[in-house]
């Protein structure tokens, strides 16, 4: 539970507000089809894998890390 509640930024709160949206949007219309795709980002913030983990970014290869220093 401490994991859940800890490291929250602004990327996680997105997820899970555009979450929320897109269930809440899809259950109103019972646009069933879209409800897993909501409960998909409201699990990737509450969670915190994916890209609400900040693992999306590229990391810099050997030689760009090189030239940099």
């Amino acid at each position: 539970m401490k994991n859940i509640l800890a490291n929250w930024n602004l990327r996680r709160i997105l997820y899970l507000v555009g979450g929320i949206f897109f269930a809440m949007v899809a259950f109103k219309d019972q646009n069933w089809w879209m409800i897993p795709v909501g409960i998909y980002f409201m699990a990737m913030a509450i969670f915190r894998f994916g890209c609400a983990s900040g693992n999306c970014e590229i990391p810099l290869s050997k030689k760009d890390t090189e030239a940099q220093n």
